[in-house]
């Protein structure tokens, strides 16, 4: 089986690399994905300050300005004095907390509250504190589940009073569901760039191994093979070496750009670069296979496969940060193999080896659903 499987992918391949098609999605695009690299590298990352923000009004949105590494807290200062501001810089200087000042001295109560709310609901925000004129009967809101909030009660209240309790108002508490490990978006954003380019290269190289398929059967080659010593098995096996193949040769193409011309630090190995693309290539490339099987024309498979680059680059968060997106976008986010690769790279960065255990399980993952899906549609094809 393996040798009547090999010797129908060496056939097969040879058409391939035929194909000028080939030289734009194997090579063209992958250079091209890679080499830019060295331009996203250099664009200016947002600012983020170590010192007490001071915002303009209450409405003004705190998200853009939010440090990954820190737990926002927002601050309505009822008094706006010297206690009150170095109450502020005193948690600032804990180095844990990110202090959102903003003067509230001319606002009612109700305004104050509703402003909170909605601050809670629509921005990136951990704690909220209303601070009054006395501080000891100040308010400290959560929002969400975070475990760093009792540190900031407890900061809170050896910094105003000598340990006296602040009120906890779990009225305002929004319970929110982590979606996995965090990443920051600025130290990985310049490969999702590139991975987000490369994988238009990867769905169409699975169209063109679908493309032989449907001129095989249109041909009626397929009929012909089974009437040999070949089965259905070493005809999937074949198709299968294909799509591995064409998968690890635009993964060694853009592992040759990045060793020989990308300059620029993205703090992860050429080998664990290599290890990422090749991953993603081996997804999109059976994805855009399986896809085809339902839509039996190439037309529709090039559709379809352009639907599914677009819309996994789009929701994955590969091309904007999506920290400060609601939960259910984040569980979205969560369908998309470039975030389990955004993972994956923001391990390596931090000097974890769970990188390639993320990587290669979700892609285990994925593959396994996509032969099963697959399988389905070889049926569906064979019973028409």
């Amino acid at each position: 089986m393996w040798q009547n499987a090999l010797r129908m992918a060496k056939s097969t391949a040879k058409l391939l690399f035929r194909n000028k098609a080939f030289l734009v999605v194997g090579i063209l695009i992958p250079v091209i994905s890679t080499v830019c690299m060295n331009m996203w590298n250099n664009m200016e990352k947002a600012e983020i300050n170590d010192k007490v923000y001071e915002l303009e009004s209450m409405s003004t949105q705190i998200a853009y300005h939010v440090d990954y590494y820190r737990y926002p807290v927002k601050v309505y200062d009822k008094t706006n004095d010297e206690e009150s501001k170095n109450i502020c810089d005193n948690l600032d200087a804990a180095g844990i907390f990110q202090i959102f000042h903003v003067d509230v001295s001319n606002a009612s109560d109700n305004a104050i509250l509703e402003n909170a709310k909605e601050t809670a609901l629509n921005d990136k925000v951990g704690a909220i504190i209303v601070l009054e004129k006395n501080p000891s009967d100040s308010t400290v809101y959560s929002v969400g589940e975070d475990k760093r909030f009792d540190l900031l009660v407890q900061s809170f209240e050896l910094i105003v009073n000598n340990h006296d309790a602040i009120k906890y108002a779990p009225e305002l508490t929004y319970v929110s569901v982590e979606s996995g490990d965090e990443v920051n978006y600025n130290e990985v954003r310049t490969i999702t760039y590139c991975l987000a380019i490369a994988s238009i290269a990867f769905v169409f190289g699975g169209v063109l191994i679908l493309g032989t398929i449907l001129q095989e059967k249109q041909d009626h080659v397929y009929s012909r093979i089974l009437l040999t010593k070949a089965n259905k098995a070493s005809y999937l096996l074949s198709k299968i070496i294909l799509v591995v193949g064409i998968s690890l040769f635009q993964a060694l193409v853009m592992l040759i750009s990045f060793s020989v011309l990308v300059k620029a630090n993205i703090g992860i190995t050429t080998f664990q670069f290599f290890i990422i693309v090749l991953m993603e290539g081996l997804i999109f490339n059976f994805l855009s296979v399986c896809a085809g099987l339902y839509c039996r024309s190439m037309a529709g498979s090039a559709f379809l496969s352009f639907v599914i680059w677009s819309m996994s680059a789009l929701l994955s968060g590969s091309y904007f940060d999506i920290a400060g997106a609601s939960e259910n976008y984040k569980r979205v986010a969560l369908l998309m193999p470039e975030r389990w690769a955004m993972f994956s790279v923001s391990r390596f960065q931090n000097g974890r080896a769970g990188g390639y255990s993320l990587i290669l399980c979700a892609t285990m993952a994925y593959l396994v659903i996509i032969f099963v899906v697959g399988i389905l549609g070889l049926k569906l094809n064979e019973e028409e």
